[in-house]
């Protein structure tokens, strides 16, 4: 009897010690991609700021909203319910899933385009081939979804090295065609052909990798348990797009492009510091959905993924904020200033959501997709309420201030949720080193800075010094921190591009 106990026990540790070798390959691959995506990004977007004009990314992003919000109503939640579910989907249950996502998904593209000229009531300030912009964008997210299916599977197999060369392989694509469209004098269609030239790349090759092809069949009880999970879920991620939709919608009514154009460079260079993060996050849900029902191993998890989360976002966005003018001035050219108040605004966000994000996705995997609709529709009446009235009352910039104040007072809810589900997480404990630590570097850095003004030499140093003292401060706070996840961080790099 004690062998048979002792013989589970080291079967569930090999097991564990498999997946954490597994979550490690993962996230080393995605932070390789994140790193070649976010370089590519960065340099593509600096190149493009000075091609274009803030009315370019204005429309461009008002035409994805719009083609966004008929693409959320294309998706059932299906692929993180295939994620979340603990056994592996059977290959009828994935044709059944692709088959109906594809029915739903072209339903939408058709209503999208019947619905394009009504879109262009609301926005008198597009040209008139918005309709052929919104139509062109509609197409390109419904060859995206083409992917879903086979890229589930791989997330599911932690197969994150081949999704992260698809992920590269698309940033190429689209910045690589959208920087040559715009010096062809393509303006905003550089965006549109660029995005459509991306779907169609990604799509190709996931299919390469996944060797997935669906089959003719189909079978309404085989997506039913999917669907039960997956339509909360999903009704999440619409709640959540009319959320953050403010931005594109009332200011784009109330402002025109241009503000929007401002507001969307903002939010997007301030949230640059959460895509650091997606390596974990990404990981985490199919990861967290694993372990589930070990409540203590779940919140140990959780505990782990917020220090290696903020270790490295919570610098990077003191440096942003203490830098903001010297880092809009060096590098996007002084065109960009008017949007510095939405941009500092903005900066405070990630400093919330990197905490709530490992939260977020063990609410996920515990299957309370219920809950976390719930809570996203109180985060749009708060978001939407604040933000309204101050856009009216302050103009542009005064929409980026709602969104970190309403994201601190869901903090509260997430923990509440853990806690009735027996995950009790000690968040500051886990936080305070690299907090207090980037407090430090973020002042060094504006120390710095106010010596010799703004230069592209003088802006380098300031970002090195404050590397040097964030990294002996986290050594003199918390040593076990640094040693722990430069340990892992060592296990990353060997492992991360092998499987």
């Amino acid at each position: 009897m004690d062998d048979a106990f002792h013989g589970e026990d080291a079967g569930r540790a090999a097991a564990l010690e498999e997946l954490k070798r597994r979550s490690f390959i993962g996230i080393g691959a995605l932070i390789k991609r994140q790193v070649a995506v976010k370089l590519l990004s960065f340099l593509a977007n600096i190149a493009l700021a000075r091609a274009l004009a803030p009315q370019a990314f204005g429309i461009y992003a008002i035409v994805t909203f719009v083609a966004q919000f008929f693409s959320t109503f294309g998706d059932v939640g299906i692929g993180a319910a295939l994620i979340q579910q603990k056994d592996n989907p059977t290959r009828e249950e994935l044709s059944s899933t692709f088959w109906l996502q594809q029915l739903v998904v072209w339903c939408v593209v058709c209503v999208a385009a019947l619905a394009a000229p009504l879109v262009l009531r609301l926005y008198p300030s597009l040209p008139s081939y918005g309709v052929w912009l919104i139509r062109a964008m509609a197409v390109s997210f419904a060859l995206t979804s083409l992917k879903t299916i086979p890229a589930i599977q791989m997330e599911r197999r932690l197969d994150f090295r081949r999704i992260a060369i698809v992920d590269i392989a698309e940033t190429l694509t689209f910045y690589g065609a959208a920087l040559l469209l715009a010096f062809a004098g393509f303006e905003v269609w550089s965006f549109i052909i660029a995005a459509l030239l991306r779907s169609l790349t990604g799509t190709a090759l996931i299919y390469f990798f996944s060797g997935w092809i669906p089959s003719a069949h189909f079978k309404p009880s085989h997506v039913k348990g999917l669907v039960r999970f997956g339509l909360p879920y999903q009704g999440n991620t619409v709640l959540g797009f009319i959320k953050d939709a403010v931005t594109p919608f009332f200011v784009g009514i109330y402002s025109g492009p241009a503000a929007v154009g401002f507001v969307s460079w903002a939010r997007n260079s301030a949230f640059a510091p959460l895509m650091l993060s997606e390596a974990f996050g990404r990981v985490a849900f199919p990861v967290f959905s694993r372990i589930q029902g070990d409540r203590e191993l779940l919140a140990r998890a959780v505990e782990r993924s917020m220090r290696g989360i903020t270790l490295v976002m919570f610098p990077v966005t003191a440096l942003m904020i203490a830098l903001g003018p010297e880092i809009i001035r060096v590098i996007f050219t002084a065109k960009w200033l008017p949007a510095l108040p939405a941009y500092y605004f903005y900066c405070a966000s990630p400093l919330v959501v990197g905490v709530m994000l490992p939260m977020y996705s063990a609410i996920l995997a515990l299957g309370k997709s219920g809950i976390v609709l719930k809570m996203m529709a109180a985060l749009l009446v708060l978001e939407w309420g604040m933000g309204v009235p101050l856009v009216m009352t302050f103009g542009f910039n005064g929409i980026a201030f709602s969104q970190p104040v309403a994201a601190a007072l869901f903090y509260f809810v997430y923990r509440r949720v853990l806690r009735s589900e027996s995950v009790k997480i000690a968040v500051f404990r886990n936080i305070r080193a690299s907090f207090f630590s980037a407090l430090a570097a973020g002042f060094a850095a504006k120390i710095i800075m106010g010596f010799s003004g703004t230069a592209p030499l003088t802006l380098a140093a300031a970002v090195l010094a404050a590397a040097a003292v964030y990294t002996a401060a986290v050594w003199a706070l918390e040593k076990q921190v640094l040693l722990e996840f430069g340990g892992d961080f060592i296990k990353i790099a060997v492992s991360g591009g092998k499987s």
